[in-house]
């Protein structure tokens, strides 16, 4: 039988730490980037012909951050026991940490003649400003959706920077009033 050390060899590195202390730490954590990345607005970045609406940093960095110390939490914690980690445990992992990228929110992007989303791994969406037919907001204007006549919808979520700024310019170029 291998030594679990031989397989994680940056977990033997590791010195023995109380189950207690780390769930606590991790539940901490999880509540920081939680609360925290909603009270932060972030802000739209200028470029010299268009608006972009990137998603914020304490998002993104707790993207980045969560799930790898995630990973890293039941790493540490099949080793702790003593256990050779299942051949199924790395793949599940990898698919969580594709799962996490795929689902991240869109740069929004106001061009001088549409709204677009641009993502890492999927297609883009773009919404020309004379097909926009609706401009919803949901949970209190944090989210807001621009909806087009051939059932394009781009969301402007509550982990985008600068959502009211977004709502000021979005009404602006479609010359359309926000709808609850």
């Amino acid at each position: 039988m291998t030594h679990p050390a031989l397989l994680i060899p940056a977990l033997a590195l590791l010195p023995e730490l109380d189950p207690r202390v780390l769930r606590g730490a991790t539940v901490a954590l999880a509540l920081v980037l939680l609360y925290g990345s909603r009270m932060i607005k972030g802000s739209a970045h200028q470029t010299p012909a268009d608006l972009a609406f990137p998603v914020k940093p304490l998002f993104a960095w707790a993207r980045g951050i969560a799930l790898p110390a995630y990973i890293i939490f039941f790493a540490y914690i099949t080793y702790a026991q003593h256990q050779l980690i299942p051949w199924w445990m790395p793949l599940l992992l990898v698919a969580a940490l594709a799962i996490g990228v795929l689902q991240m929110p869109g740069t929004i992007v106001l061009t001088p003649a549409a709204v677009t989303q641009k993502f890492w791994f999927q297609r883009s969406k773009s919404i020309p400003y004379t097909d926009v037919v609706a401009l919803q907001t949901m949970q209190g204007g944090r989210i807001t959706r621009v909806v087009s006549n051939n059932r394009v919808i781009i969301t402007h979520s509550a982990n985008h920077s600068a959502s009211t700024q977004f709502q000021q310019e979005i009404q602006t170029r479609t010359n359309k009033h926000l709808i609850a």
